[in-house]
């Protein structure tokens, strides 16, 4: 008889965005945020011409998501544009 370990339940990762940027979430904890600046994510863009297009800032969102799934051997499931905070 084959005795084998319990499996350990995989993280859920997801990614929410806006015009505002982007976040991951690993089983409903935030990991990971990034602004919507062209050239620093680390703050807002003040004004259009430093703003990110909301397709850009999807696919960044995609790409650190499923970046992020891997590195915690988690299950990707996705990214989801949600409403802007005032």
């Amino acid at each position: 008889m084959r005795v084998t370990a319990p499996t350990k339940r995989r993280p859920v990762v997801r990614g929410e965005y806006n015009h505002n940027g982007y976040e991951v979430w690993i089983d409903n904890r935030l990991d990971y945020a990034a602004g919507n600046h062209v050239q620093d994510s680390n703050q807002p863009a003040l004004n259009d011409e430093d703003r990110l297009p909301l397709k850009i800032i999807r696919q960044f969102c995609l790409k650190t998501a499923r970046e992020i799934a891997t590195e915690h051997h988690g299950r990707f499931v996705g990214v989801e544009r949600v409403t802007e905070n005032p």
